[in-house]
């Protein structure tokens, strides 16, 4: 009987070896799909595992720091000023960044009505301007081969995207700086918890938040965090296996916005809810940022000197211009208001 038990079990191994190997098979082709297929990849990553494995998230790092790379051989980041102003919008204006993707993805077929809003463009991601700037520069970045509403539906299957975009934003902070317009206070980047306009987007704007667009308090606490969440928080989260909701409290977020105190995000002077005072005090106010918020990072984790000096050159930029100067961050492409 003890014999026979053993050649079971000898049995049992050998005939698992085979499927272990398609199992292996199986996931180095599901991951790889991840970079020749986005929205497809969006599908198989959550239909096989919410976690991503150490070994993935090495192949996600490496595929978003080419990508950075690849960046500085490709057009540069267009003119940020003048901003051209509002996108022309058909039907509720929740549906504009939408519509102008849908734009976008006709645009070599003719339609080139969307063109003089884009400040940077690519097959993956494209940049708009902000047309009700809270701010002297007010971009918006969107993904443009996933579709996904916002904060809340995004998920673990995400990653490879959330990657590739942090190196994006990242990119166009760092061309951004310095160019016209630029009031050298520093800037910020951040998706909003709750947003008013469907489609992903990154808002990137200067710290001045002194815009005429800046007309009530909700559009200066919106862009304030933790209303405002930075990239590296969210892809922090996903690869955890932790819930976006939970961490950032999305189903209070914005009343908790709604009463929030208005603080100057310089000095920290404190205005209650009187916004009409604080938009007078920011027009004076000549205290330095209370500190610099960074780029995002969590897409590279490369020990590779080069690349590292790259991707922390905005970084270091803005923290020189924190101690000269002040800011933080804003709402959404259109302002109903």
């Amino acid at each position: 009987m003890r014999l026979w038990a053993d050649e079971f079990l000898v049995l049992l191994v050998l005939g698992c070896i085979p499927l272990m190997r398609n199992v292996s098979s199986f996931a180095a082709e599901t991951f790889q799909a991840t970079y020749s297929s986005p929205d497809r990849s969006r599908k198989v990553l959550r239909g096989s595992s919410e976690r991503i494995g150490f070994a993935d998230m090495g192949a996600l790092i490496e595929d978003a720091v080419d990508f950075r790379r690849s960046l500085h051989k490709g057009p540069p980041l267009g003119p940020l000023i003048p901003n051209p102003g509002p996108i022309p919008l058909a039907g509720h204006f929740t549906l504009v960044l939408e519509q102008a993707l849908a734009r976008l993805d006709k645009h070599q077929d003719g339609d080139r009505s969307v063109g003089q809003y884009i400040a940077h463009c690519t097959d993956e991601f494209v940049t708009f301007h902000d047309g009700y700037p809270k701010a002297a520069i007010h971009l918006l970045v969107l993904p443009r081969r996933v579709r996904v509403a916002g904060l809340g539906q995004l998920t673990a299957g995400d990653l490879p995207m959330l990657r590739r975009l942090g190196a994006y934003v990242s990119w166009v902070l760092q061309a951004a700086e310095g160019q016209k317009g630029d009031p050298g206070l520093g800037w910020v980047h951040g998706v909003h918890a709750v947003p008013s306009l469907r489609q992903l987007h990154v808002h990137i704007m200067t710290q001045d938040l002194c815009s005429p667009c800046m007309k009530n308090a909700k559009h200066f606490s919106s862009f304030r965090p933790p209303f405002l969440v930075a990239l590296d928080d969210i892809i922090d989260t996903l690869e955890q296996g932790g819930d976006l909701s939970g961490r950032f409290n999305l189903r209070t977020a914005e009343e908790d916005m709604k009463r929030r105190s208005l603080c100057c995000h310089r000095c920290g002077l404190d205005f209650g809810r009187k916004f009409a005072e604080l938009k007078r005090h920011l027009l004076a106010c000549a205290a330095p940022p209370r500190a610099p918020w960074p780029p995002p990072m969590r897409w590279n984790l490369s020990s590779d000197p080069d690349v590292i000096e790259d991707s922390t050159a905005a970084s270091r930029g803005n923290k020189k211009r924190g101690r000269d100067s002040g800011g933080d961050t804003e709402d959404e492409v259109i302002d109903i208001t």
